[in-house]
């Protein structure tokens, strides 16, 4: 401030006085006041240029009288007074970037999309010319960090105006934040992340009646929370238009800038043991599995005329693209980075500590390392995985790399991008398979103490099940010993023993032929799974299961809901007080003990399902005597064993009816008939759901032993006339899995 008269003006404003030339004279040196022209009711010091103050000094007698309304100049006045008394009272830097750079609020309009482009596009110029000027000296351009934070940030406002994708994806909203995630700053980098997270959210493709943009009655996602892989099918007016237009911002980010590349490496450069960038890795994993949803959802890759890559192909649904779980599984490392963070804490699976590696490690490497089980599950159930072969096997995961990562580092390669070459190379870097059976290990003995470990177990299992569709990977397994793993879970009757079961039935289901593609090395990989089985000593632990007898089924850990106290005490009969607390009890009761169903209910499927595989791979030329003695196990005991096959047809057999039934009674008929849909393929469809698959299953297995053995055949002869019930039906069942391709895929 370079005078003192413009402040004395400012001040004099404020409080009402006179400009001090009507009652100060400027030639009186000593400090003191002068009246003014009304009669010196107001004594004012002298305004000291020195000190750069003004005092007010009001007298007794106008400090008792009533002051006069400020004008509107003079409250205009005060509040800038005070709004900049303010600012000084906070840090230099801080008063210099609110200034200089206040944040932006995205207009809802296209012309504001076009404002928050070009803002962006201004910051990001701006931040790039000061790192470049001032590279050794941060607080040069600290405010322009700042302020391309928050041109970032502003971004989030679209994702309550999804109209407004289309305009920024046309003005290369994600080419700049793909640009953005390899920035110096991580905290800029994470800003990208969380804007990215915000405006791909899959609960946006769900249209509610509040929703000006679009008709009230286009609802797209129903009643369920998560978009459905047949949403497609289900959107209408404003929802096919609200998919399109996510879909603009999406196909962008993912195809045209490779950002699931710019992800993956990002994880690299993370110090997880900082709370803040665990937190940008937990961001990165959540982009991830929404982008996987809006996949699964149809909403991706059906843009035509899209990246025009190497990799882009036209499948016969439509797709103009590959899907993003054979993105991630094909271009980035994003696999072994998961499986990486699964395999923390996994180093000795005999030690009793590793079972308790969730409990004893920080809240957010267990939450990480939860999360990367939940996005490796995601991935490794998608077709294209398990069915179409897109990426390697579990057990010959490449090396992590990162573009982040130094050039002299020959561990890490510094390789940009998963490359064919990249993959033959690093063939055997990472064995995956190996790290998700030690993580099962770590509970073969014990139960998890706590909810979030038997969350990260059931991940584990389905991942693990899932990647057993590959043929390649049921020969990594069988030769890892995961057979006798699992046996080794259901053995001591452990939770993990249910995870057991529904692995070995995967592993021991497929195609009865030797691998043509040449991954399994011309073996017979589920014949050979068969084979451990029954080596292992599998049919001892197995048909008792089979019987449904209790003490050998495996419990539920008591942290989960199947095996909690409420469950084991069968549901709650409570009749609800004027409180409600009673009902309250019940409610969770009921909720426990049909989980605690549901459990039984599995056991008895997976049981099912694995003696099925065991009756159809195994053949009199198989090793280790296997045909012989699992055809003994049907004979003995008065066959009981068959008595048991029987009583599952005749119950699955009706459970199928019912399905049937009630799917003709169902309006989902009629609308099936409205769209053109084949009735009868859809009834088929519900039968084999309600029932039908293990009732076929049951009869095959049925089969098996009357073929095998005529005493067999002679006792389920028998049995069938003490039944009331003829062999038409078994006949019949035997007649639909020859000659019907939809039975037969279905098992």
């Amino acid at each position: 401030m370079s005078g003192g008269g413009g402040v004395v003006d400012v001040l004099d404003g404020i409080i009402g006085l006179p400009p001090p030339s009507r009652g100060i004279d400027d030639d009186d040196e000593d400090g003191g006041g002068g009246e003014d022209d009304r009669g010196g009711k107001k004594k004012r010091a002298r305004f000291d240029s020195s000190r750069d103050t003004v005092l007010v000094v009001p007298s007794r007698a106008s400090s008792s009288s009533h002051n006069r309304r400020p004008t509107g100049e003079e409250l205009l006045a005060l509040a800038e007074s005070e709004a900049s008394s303010s600012s000084s009272s906070s840090s230099a830097s801080s008063d210099s970037t609110s200034s200089s750079h206040p944040s932006f609020v995205l207009e809802p309009t296209s012309r504001g999309a076009r404002l928050a482009c070009a803002s962006l596009d201004r910051a990001v110029r701006n931040n790039r010319a000061s790192r470049t000027m001032h590279p050794d000296d941060p607080s040069r351009f600290v405010d322009d960090e700042v302020a391309l934070n928050d041109a970032i940030l502003a971004l989030k406002g679209a994702a309550a105006h999804v109209r407004l994708y289309p305009e920024l994806a046309s003005r290369g909203v994600a080419t700049t934040l793909s640009t953005l995630l390899g920035h110096e700053n991580v905290d800029v980098s994470a800003s990208v992340v969380d804007v990215l997270v915000e405006l791909l959210d899959p609960d946006l493709l769900r249209v509610g009646p509040g929703d000006d943009d679009y008709d009230d009655d286009d609802d797209v996602g129903g009643e369920d929370d998560r978009p459905s892989s047949d949403m497609s099918k289900k959107m209408s007016g404003g929802g096919k238009r609200r998919a399109m237009e996510i879909a603009s911002l999406a196909d962008a980010f993912v195809y045209d800038v490779g950002g699931l590349d710019l992800l993956s490496s990002n994880l690299g450069r993370l110090d997880l043991s900082i709370e803040e960038e665990a937190q940008y890795a937990e961001s990165v994993l959540t982009l991830v599995e929404y982008l996987l949803d809006l996949d699964g959802a149809g909403v991706l890759g059906r843009r035509g005329g899209g990246g025009g890559g190497e990799h882009d192909d036209d499948d016969d649904d439509g797709r103009h693209h590959p899907s993003v779980a054979a993105c991630v599984c094909e271009r980035t490392y994003l696999v072994s980075w998961l499986i990486g963070q699964i395999s923390m804490g996994d180093d000795d699976p005999n030690s009793r500590t590793t079972a308790t590696t969730i409990t004893t490690t920080t809240t957010k490497s267990a939450a990480l390392r939860l999360h990367s089980s939940e996005v490796l599950s995601a991935i490794l159930q998608h077709e294209d995985y398990s069915t179409n072969r897109r990426g390697p096997r579990l057990a010959a995961l490449p090396k992590y790399s990162s573009a982040f990562d130094d050039d002299d580092d020959d561990d890490n390669g510094g390789s940009k991008a998963m490359t064919t070459t990249d993959r033959k190379t690093d063939a055997a870097a990472i064995d995956g398979m190996e790290v998700l059976l030690l993580a099962i290990a770590a509970y073969r003995k014990s139960d998890p103490r706590v909810e979030s470990e038997c969350e990260f177990l059931e991940n584990v299992f389905d991942a693990l099940s899932a990647s057993l569709l590959r043929e390649d990977n049921v020969v990594d397994f069988v030769d890892a010993e995961g057979v006798e793993l699992m046996l080794r879970c259901i053995r001591q009757k452990v939770h993990a023993g249910g995870g057991a079961l529904r692995v070995l039935g995967f592993a021991m289901s497929g195609s009865s032929s030797p691998s043509s593609s040449g991954d399994g090395g011309g073996r017979d990989a589920y014949r050979e799974a068969c084979e451990a089985f029954v080596r292992a000593g599998g049919l001892k632990l197995l048909f008792p299961l089979y019987m449904a007898r209790k003490s050998a089924i495996p419990s539920p850990a008591p942290c989960s809901d199947g095996g909690s106290v409420l469950a084991r005490r069968g549901g709650g009969n409570n009749v609800g007080g004027g409180d409600g607390s009673v009902v309250a009890t019940s409610r969770r009761a009921r909720r426990a003990a049909h989980a605690r169903k549901m459990w039984l209910v599995e056991a008895e499927r997976n049981a099912v399902n694995i003696v099925y595989s065991l009756t159809r791979h195994i053949g009199e030329d198989s090793r280790y005597d296997a045909h012989a003695r699992l055809l003994v196990k049907f004979v003995e005991e008065d066959c009981e064993k068959c008595d048991r096959t029987i009583e599952l047809c005749l119950k699955y057999d009706e459970r199928a009816r019912i399905a049937e039934y009630q799917y003709f009674r169902s309006d989902e008929a009629d609308m099936a008939e409205k769209m053109g849909i084949d009735v009868e393929t859809a009834a088929l469809g519900a039968k084999l759901r309600g029932g039908g698959d293990l009732f076929h299953r049951s009869c095959a297995i049925l089969s098996f032993a009357c073929v095998g053995s005529k005493r067999c055949r002679g006792h389920v002869m028998d049995q069938l006339k003490l039944q009331g019930v003829g062999i038409s039906s078994e006949f019949l069942c035997v007649h639909l899995f020859l000659i019907c391709p939809c039975v037969r895929l279905s098992m």
